[in-house]
């Protein structure tokens, strides 16, 4: 490596360093004023449904957080196969006057197909954890709706609570838990 690439090299990463670590800064920023937020403004509206609906969040978070795991170990198999059939056809392409020599192509068409019938169905795993994965998110997330609704119809009929301030709640903390 000469010294005018290393020169280059540290700029142009000078430069992506910069990018990152501002545009982080200011989501992170931002997320925290929100989270605040809308927690303050939830347990100012009314600390009770507040409460029932702090609850909800870990839940929420567990599953997309086991969803997200398990996604990224199929997919950096699928991308592991793919990678393995693209090395099979570089190197049959690399070398097509060897392969051709000792009547290779067959072995090589065959060792290309297995590895991408099993990046297909690895493709296919993601494909149905993806879907069952966020179906289990959607649904702890609507039945925490459904359950600050209920709880809330609740309020209203015995603390005094209003529709209004009932939506406000559960607004303010789901943007808040976001």
């Amino acid at each position: 490596m000469t010294t005018g690439q290393i020169v280059s090299r540290m700029s142009g990463d000078t430069v992506l360093v910069q990018d990152a670590i501002g545009e982080k800064v200011g989501k992170f920023l931002q997320l925290v004023a929100t989270f605040i937020g809308g927690f303050v403004v939830a347990f100012v509206k009314g600390w009770l449904l507040s409460l029932v609906m702090l609850a909800c969040i870990p839940p929420v978070v567990i599953a997309g957080g086991a969803v997200a795991k398990v996604l990224s170990t199929i997919s950096s198999k699928g991308q592991e196969s793919y990678s393995d059939a693209a090395n099979v056809v570089e190197q049959t392409i690399g070398s097509i006057k060897t392969v051709a020599s000792f009547n290779g192509e067959k072995q090589a068409i065959g060792d290309y197909n297995k590895l991408i019938n099993k990046a297909y169905k690895t493709t296919v795993k993601e494909g149905l954890a993806n879907g069952f994965g966020m179906g289990s998110v959607f649904f702890i997330f609507f039945s925490s709706y459904g359950l600050a609704i209920w709880y809330g119809g609740k309020l209203i009929l015995t603390k005094g609570y209003t529709g209004g301030e009932v939506i406000s709640i559960l607004f303010a903390i789901m943007t808040g838990a976001m």
